[in-house]
């Protein structure tokens, strides 16, 4: 009997040691793994799970920094000042008895690249997908990850660090290796994007819940999510599921038999509301909120196709707005956000006037957001898409346009021109409106002809076509038929096929009303 106590009191400390070991290790989310890219200079926030109450220490680059996990076990160090590295190094983690080493770590520059598909699209996939067998570097780095929603903010975001190579390249975010190779020439240093696009969603998706809350144009979209959730009966989802399923079988087994038309769709499995991928906080819940506060200089944004109808596009700038501030908010960082504004595109060859009211909404984004806080930019891209494929190949230039930005406000790259012609202001004179731009050195058309696709309206609203001519660095419009015109606007289509006014850089102007 006493052997058998003895044998049982034994087990049960054992137990509690393997317990205890288990509880003791270091955990952390999979963007802090092997080949990963630290923001230099700015900080390097580094966090994860130990013991409750446990010491943490974490070494790198000659640096030490030590934290207490709190009684849940978190702990959060910060790294600040570090230089930029040409090779990697490793990263210590100590907490207790356990010890983490997380392995060719290097230091550069950090950035964010989210949207839906366009930012989504993937090297191989493009006009510049040639260069893929002879792209290598080892300073170019990419954190290639999965899609995934979550009802409420998750800790992970799973993925692994990827170097530019051949086997790895093509599978990169398009418009964020093109960015991050522009910036690599120009800075000699490290840089790191994290990958975090999804296709097809809108907008409200990247966003919390919290700062949707905060933002009036958001209240339709959190309304809609409240009520389905309210409204979902797992168990009644469950039984029209079993049905469908049934019903498919029965019709899948026929076509198979017949071969005749199409095969029948597999019905989906049900899922709570709030794990839909176009609700609002999905995305930012499952992608976003794990990653938040990951040193960065900045993000880049690909989106707005998917909010390109009805109040959505009128209220693009205030959505896009909210999702600025809110992730400059969760960073707790004035983080840079650069973005691209939607390239030209028809549907069935007819122009959608949606499509240019996100567009303009974007363009009146810049001058909003820079008089608050600065560091916003738009990269216009409404010469390079293609009229009838809403994923437009040329990715390269899109991703140099952005890094225009970054090179001139980040970088002090003063030099580097950031934007083609974007409307500053007008005035009305003899029956003609004159047009000032910012970015118009060297205002001229592309082509060589007369400035095309501008328009004018009087005091009635009814647009004409009308004439436009270059005067130094500014645009007088005017029609013969309209002696007291009101407002006149440019490229106001969804494919402008007019549009020809650029600048010195050859870089586009951006659709404009004056009004």
């Amino acid at each position: 009997m006493t052997n058998k106590i003895t044998q049982s009191i034994w087990r049960g400390s054992l137990f509690i040691a393997l317990s205890s070991l288990a509880a003791a290790e270091i955990k952390m989310p999979a963007f802090f793994s092997d080949g990963m890219v630290l923001q230099r200079e700015t900080g390097a926030k580094i966090w994860g799970n130990s013991d409750a109450d446990q010491k943490v220490t974490v070494s790198f680059a000659g640096k030490t920094s030590t934290s207490k996990a709190d009684k849940n076990g978190k702990w959060s160090v910060e790294l600040k000042g570090l230089k930029a590295s040409k090779q990697g190094a490793a990263l210590t983690i100590e907490a207790g008895k356990d010890k983490k080493q997380i392995n060719d770590v290097l230091v550069g520059e950090v950035w964010l690249a989210s949207g839906q598909s366009n930012m989504e699209w993937k090297v191989t996939g493009t006009t510049s997908k040639d260069s893929i067998a002879t792209d290598n570097d080892d300073l170019l780095r990419i954190y290639v990850s999965g899609n995934i929603t979550s009802i409420k903010p998750s800790t992970d975001f799973a993925g692994s660090w990827k170097a530019t190579k051949p086997e790895n390249t093509g599978g990169f975010t398009a418009v964020g290796y093109e960015f991050a190779k522009a910036l690599r020439k120009k800075l000699n240093v490290p840089v790191g994007v994290i990958e975090c696009s999804w296709g097809g969603k809108p907008v409200q998706s990247f966003v919390s819940d919290e700062a949707l809350k905060g933002c009036p144009e958001a209240k339709a979209m959190l309304d809609q999510k409240a009520a389905a959730i309210k409204n979902y009966d797992p168990a009644k989802a469950k039984k029209n599921y079993e049905a469908q399923m049934k019903k498919w079988k029965e019709a899948d087994a026929k076509w198979k038999a017949e071969k005749k038309g199409r095969r029948p769709r597999q019905p989906r499995k049900p899922v709570h509301p709030a794990l839909n991928s176009s609700m609002s906080s999905a995305i930012y819940n499952g992608m976003i909120a794990p990653i938040a506060g990951y040193g960065a200089r900045g993000a880049i944004w690909y989106q707005g196709e998917s909010n390109a109808h009805g109040d959505q596009a009128k209220n693009y700038g205030e959505l896009l707005e909210c999702l600025i501030q809110d992730w400059r908010k969760q960073w707790d960082s004035n983080l840079s956000f650069y973005y691209v504004q939607l390239a030209n595109f028809t549907r069935r060859g007819k122009n959608h006037p949606d499509w240019v009211h996100v567009q303009d909404e974007m363009r009146r984004l810049i001058d909003d957001s820079n008089s608050k806080t600065g560091h916003v930019g738009m990269a216009t891209i409404n010469d390079i898409g293609h009229p009838t494929d809403i994923h437009p190949k040329n990715k390269k230039d899109v991703g140099k346009r952005l890094a225009r930005w970054a090179l001139n406000q980040d970088y002090g790259k003063k030099d580097v021109i950031v934007s083609g012609p974007l409307y500053k202001s007008h005035t009305i004179n003899n029956g003609a409106i004159e047009i000032t731009f910012n970015h118009a050195k060297g205002l001229k058309t592309r082509d060589g002809k007369s400035p095309g696709s501008f328009e004018i309206a009087g005091a009635d609203g009814q647009w004409q076509a009308a004439e436009a001519k270059v005067s130094g660095n500014k645009i007088i419009v005017s029609s013969k038929s309209l002696t007291k015109p009101t407002q006149a606007r440019y490229a106001w289509k969804s494919d402008p096929t007019g549009a020809n006014l650029v600048n010195a850089e050859g870089l586009p102007t951006s659709c404009f009303v004056t009004q």
